[in-house]
């Protein structure tokens, strides 16, 4: 199965023929740490894996891979810079250096670097980028990379990534993981209706990228993921639709969004909106897919990942390489990637602080550097000054006034499946025209958006192919009419 040219991995297989399902999976540390590393992966990067690969299966995310092809689609005059649309496109991995060290690489994102300006590093205005294609304030490129010195993520682990090596674990077809041992193989065969292994057939497969993807897609898709790909099975049981979370209705709102639904539908049929919360929906594409899962409480309805969550949850913290907590349950958006003024409680990684030295600090002894060299810790560098950092969602690149993702002022329509359009040089009555829609089947409501409003709306864009039905029906509050004046 797995091409020579790539790393691969044993797993061996315990089928039952008659229904043509894999019961249960045995697997090594390695390729469990690259299962457990799709919880790490923002959405963003999982849509792009997914779509560029022909996979056997062609049965879309939701509709989140429509907010995807938008940004594809919207022409660089929407965003800030280029770079704010690449961001969305590729967003960065928080985990990025402990998934370089994974043995196969899932994610194809190229690693963090760092540039200066050449010019105005001589005149001491220390401006730093971790984004390529950036242009100084002295109107020059920021083009000069730099190594980053000390960096503690480059500790290596020789015992694995996130679990630790040396180990085997039990793979279940709905991607539960356990721990391999005498006990669980009788206690989970047992509750799958096996007394014995008359009934199973032993296969033993490699497993190499494309395979990992295929696991990446029916993970988020199928409740038999297992099956689905190394048995090519077509009645793979399909994932449920997102049921919206009806609780007390949030008080702080965030967002008020105009709607507009087709009455004789039922269905909201587009949204207008400013661009914090393009901004907002946009982010749902930098977040890690872990982070999602958490917000969710583990109902997030999309294929079987949840269960691949909840064993990290339930597996013995000294399995870990890091026991005292894995980044795994709530890996938060990278640093620079998040959405500034959202209702989620999605965390950004706070942005670290960097150090411009003209050399480096070693056994008390301080060795030039022609070139000079940047660290995260002033204590290793010579003469080590404060850097800025050039952050693209601003008009001018500076922290103080990062704004989001797109330019302000703007306006957009969100289509119910999340495809979403500008409306700058448009004609609005071009717009209506095009619905093809009688006008009295239109009404106009308003839905204040808060924390259980933007749940909905998240959970729907992964499970339903009409997100704003799905997420906000429940939530209309009919726009007043105002008096009309003689």
């Amino acid at each position: 199965m797995a091409s020579k040219q790539e790393p691969n991995f044993p797993l061996r297989l315990l089928v039952d023929k008659e229904r043509n399902r894999v019961v249960v999976a045995e697997a090594s540390a390695d390729l469990i740490d690259i299962l457990f590393s799709f919880l790490t992966l923002p959405l963003g990067t999982i849509i792009r894996l997914v779509s560029k690969k022909q996979l056997h299966d062609h049965q879309d995310i939701g509709c989140i891979n429509n907010l995807y092809q938008s940004v594809e689609n919207c022409g660089a005059e929407v965003f800030w810079n280029h770079i704010c649309q690449r961001m969305l496109l590729c967003p960065r991995n928080p985990c990025e250096a402990l998934c370089q060290k994974l043995k196969l690489k899932v994610d194809d994102s190229e690693p963090t670097k760092y540039f200066m300006c050449s010019t105005c590093l001589w005149k001491n205005d220390y401006l730093l980028s971790t984004f390529a294609g950036v242009r100084c304030s002295c109107g020059k490129l920021i083009d000069k990379e730099m190594k980053l010195y000390g960096d503690s993520s480059e500790e290596t682990h020789e015992d694995g990534v996130f679990v630790k090596g040396g180990t085997m674990y039990l793979m279940f077809d709905d991607l539960k993981v356990l721990q391999s041992s005498p006990g669980n193989s009788v206690q989970q065969l047992l509750q799958l209706g096996y007394k014995n292994f008359h009934k199973l057939t032993e296969l033993f497969i490699n497993v190499g990228l494309k395979e990992i993807l295929d696991l990446l897609k029916q993970a988020l898709t199928s409740k038999s993921p297992l099956s689905d790909v190394f048995l090519s099975n077509g009645e793979s049981k399909r994932m449920s639709t997102s049921s919206p979370k009806h609780g007390p209705k949030t008080e702080n709102w965030i967002y008020n969004l105009k709607v507009t639904v087709r009455k004789t539908k039922k269905k909201i049929l587009y949204a207008e909106a400013e661009g914090d919360f393009v901004d907002f929906l946009f982010s749902f594409l930098t977040t890690p897919l872990g982070s999602i899962l958490k917000l969710l409480n583990g109902n997030s309805s999309l294929g079987c990942v949840d269960n691949l969550y909840n064993s990290v949850k339930g597996l013995n913290p000294s399995w870990f390489t890091r026991p005292s907590g894995t980044p795994l349950l709530d890996p938060q958006v990278a640093p620079q990637f998040g959405c500034w003024k959202q209702p989620l409680k999605l965390n950004e990684e706070a942005t670290p602080s960097y150090w411009y030295g003209t050399g480096v600090i070693k056994n008390n002894i301080g060795y030039s550097l022609g070139n000079g060299v940047i660290s995260k810790k002033k204590s290793l560098l010579s003469n080590p000054d404060a850097m800025k950092l050039f952050d693209p969602r601003s008009p001018d690149g500076t922290r103080e006034i990062s704004k989001g993702f797109v330019r302000r002022p703007s306006l957009f329509v969100i289509w119910d499946n999340l495809q979403v359009i500008p409306l700058a040089n448009t004609s609005s009555i071009s717009f209506l025209q095009k619905l093809n829609v009688s006008l009295d089947d239109l009404e106009e409501h308003v839905v204040s958006i808060g924390e259980t409003e933007a749940l909905n709306l998240l959970g729907a864009s992964l499970t339903s192919k009409a997100a704003l039905t799905e997420g906000l029906f429940c939530c209309l509050l009919k726009k007043p009419k105002e008096e009309v004046k003689a």
